[in-house]
């Protein structure tokens, strides 16, 4: 071999070299981590919260100063009782936009829904939009409505065998396969314009509740991953995303997060205390005591049913007294023990009993 040829090998090797570390060292995404929506799309926080909204409405029912009655023939189908929408308001930002496009033409899906034919439903809601838009506005949202309408069929019939996903990888990749199904029928544009901002939510809901209940991490893991998947989904509404649930909901969430942890730790103290945190993380010093008080009074209607089931026990197994004389002492032990919840408890006793004894009685041979 010539030295040309081993240097030509040589710097041959090294390319395969460089390829294999690069590939070793900086993977590329699995499936789970290709997003449908991610940060470099325009749909924020804000896209969201917006697009979950109802209709606004006007303050009476009947037509709006901006907009004139419908065609009689159009207006016979509608619900009389349906409150006016403000059209002026719900169109603020064009006709087709990610807000209230998609929630208006489910409205006229509604509003129409008594059609006899898909064809007769057309002929409807033409007639209905060109009587509250001008010609060109009509015309635009019939062809689009129509467009929407076809395509949601069209989908119904395409996933119509698709069954509930058994892991988020799944529900993520069916959420993809939903929303390329619009992109090919209606165009990337329109259909990301219209769904765009749904999927992206249901999205983001899959990722962040896989991470929340995956047992095999610690809450800081956790912690990680989830700051992670807000940059990479949310970017600057990052941290916006952490603040958008309610207290409580955020309180509970928390739990789930650090679950592992709190499993893990021995002491009830250490436990009760790691529950204090969290909850003066998200609640007021008023709320806090008063959960704390809520906990302890829980732990003390538990640990007296604990004691009276040990008493109940020793009655029910002292040999030196009749049914009747066991039956008597429960009851005074009862009403020692639960004082004026005595007969409630009773009757709870009662319907645990028979529903041991149906349990047992209906045993599988």
């Amino acid at each position: 071999m010539t030295v040309k040829n081993k240097k030509a090998v040589a710097i041959t090797g090294i390319f395969i070299l460089l390829f294999l570390i690069g590939y070793w060292l900086f993977p590329k995404d699995n499936k789970q981590n290709e997003y449908i929506f991610d940060k470099n799309y325009n749909i924020s926080l804000e896209d969201v919260i917006k697009s979950r909204k109802s209709l606004p409405r006007t303050q009476t029912t009947g037509n709006t100063p901006e907009t004139s009655t419908p065609d009689a023939s159009a207006q016979d189908t509608v619900d009389q009782q349906d409150p006016e929408l403000d059209l002026r308001e719900i169109f603020a930002e064009g006709l087709i936009n990610s807000y209230t496009t998609l929630k208006y033409f489910k409205h006229l899906e509604h509003l129409f829904r008594k059609s006899t034919t898909l064809g007769e439903h057309f002929d409807e809601v033409k007639k209905y939009l060109f009587a509250e838009f001008s010609e060109a506005e009509a015309q635009t949202l019939f062809d689009t409505y129509k467009n929407y309408l076809q395509c949601e069929m069209d989908l119904l019939d395409e996933f119509r065998n698709l069954t509930s996903a058994k892991s988020t990888e799944e529900a993520i990749e069916t959420l993809k396969q939903i929303q390329e199904f619009r992109r090919d029928r209606l165009g990337a544009e329109l259909a990301d314009k219209l769904f765009g901002a749904d999927v992206k939510a249901k999205e983001y809901a899959f990722r962040r509740a896989d991470i929340v209940g995956d047992k095999s991490l610690y809450g800081d893991a956790k912690e990680d991953l989830l700051i992670k998947l807000n940059e990479d989904m949310w970017g600057k509404d990052s941290d916006a995303i952490e603040e958008h649930p309610n207290n409580y909901n955020r309180y509970k969430e928390k739990l789930l997060i650090y679950k592992k942890d709190m499993d893990e730790i021995d002491s009830e103290d250490a436990r009760q205390a790691k529950i204090k945190e969290f909850r003066t993380e998200f609640f007021t010093p008023e709320v806090v005591k008063r959960l704390d008080e809520v906990d302890q009074q829980i732990a003390s209607e538990k640990q007296n049913e604990t004691d009276y089931r040990e008493k109940e026990k020793k009655i029910l197994e002292n040999t030196g007294l009749t049914e009747e004389a066991k039956n008597k002492k429960i009851e005074e032990l009862q009403n020692k023990s639960f004082g004026t919840e005595a007969d409630a408890f009773r009757r709870r006793e009662t319907m645990r009993l028979e529903l041991e004894k149906m349990m047992k009685d209906n045993q599988k041979p």
